[in-house]
């Protein structure tokens, strides 16, 4: 219930899908991989990750702090041990993740962390149509 309370900002509604979709989708599609953020005891974000054979490689598919945690320093801090966990426990050596083009807020902190622009792209689920940077960064 933690996961499905934590919301993002108004603002960012459309960056990210739903905690709850992301669980349904980890529960019953096979290769979805979840992971909660926390600082102490309290559960602030979440993170949904798989392998991508289109792209063919691990992309971190979903990332959010929820809004009254953000401007903490805290999502900066989880994607770092998010990469340090690829890195050692799942021994990946690159990892992909997609960003909203209005979302500039993540697209930096990404750059910031050394991810870097690969191509855009453009595809549609749920009959919406998504246009995302897709980044890489070497682990």
């Amino acid at each position: 219930m933690d996961c499905i309370c934590l919301k993002v900002r108004e603002d960012q509604i459309g960056f990210v899908a739903d905690n709850a979709r992301s669980l349904v989708e980890a529960r019953f599609e096979e290769g979805l991989y979840t992971r909660a953020v926390y600082c102490d005891d309290t559960m602030v974000g979440f993170v949904l990750f798989d392998y991508d054979p289109e792209i063919p490689g691990w992309c971190m598919s979903r990332f959010m702090i929820g809004a009254q945690y953000q401007g903490q320093g805290l999502g900066k801090e989880a994607v770092l041990r998010f990469l340090d966990f690829m890195r050692e426990e799942m021994k990946v050596g690159e990892l992909y993740i997609h960003v909203e083009l209005e979302n500039t807020t993540a697209y930096e902190m990404y750059q910031k962390l050394g991810f870097r622009f690969v191509k855009p792209i453009q595809y549609e689920f749920d009959g919406v149509v998504y246009r995302e940077r897709q980044m890489k960064i070497c682990l």
